[in-house]
């Protein structure tokens, strides 16, 4: 013979349980969201403030180099800058031409 049992389906949660729950977890991932980017904000703060620091060194070192040189070879400087600026014109042109 045949057993036929009759199977009961599991009470589904109701929906305001369901809703709560689903609130919860928004709001603890919104929390470590909100964590996550602060850290990520302080991370890169000091990191731009480190680079800025060396940036700012190397242009003055190179600023003061360029400064000296350009005391001791004023004629260099100005045929040097005159090269330049044909060449850029000159690729100018050649580009506006097309």
């Amino acid at each position: 013979m045949t057993d036929f049992t009759i199977k009961t389906p599991a009470p589904k949660a109701s929906a305001k349980t369901t809703a709560k729950a689903g609130v919860k977890r928004a709001k603890a991932a919104v929390e470590k969201a909100v964590e996550t980017v602060a850290e990520k904000t302080e991370v890169a703060r000091a990191y731009a403030a480190e680079k800025a620091e060396v940036g700012k060194t190397w242009s003055v070192e190179k600023a003061k180099v360029a400064h000296h040189q350009a005391e001791e070879h004023p004629v260099a400087l100005a045929v040097g800058t005159f090269v330049a600026g044909l060449v850029f014109g000159f690729l100018l042109a050649r580009n506006f031409d097309r």
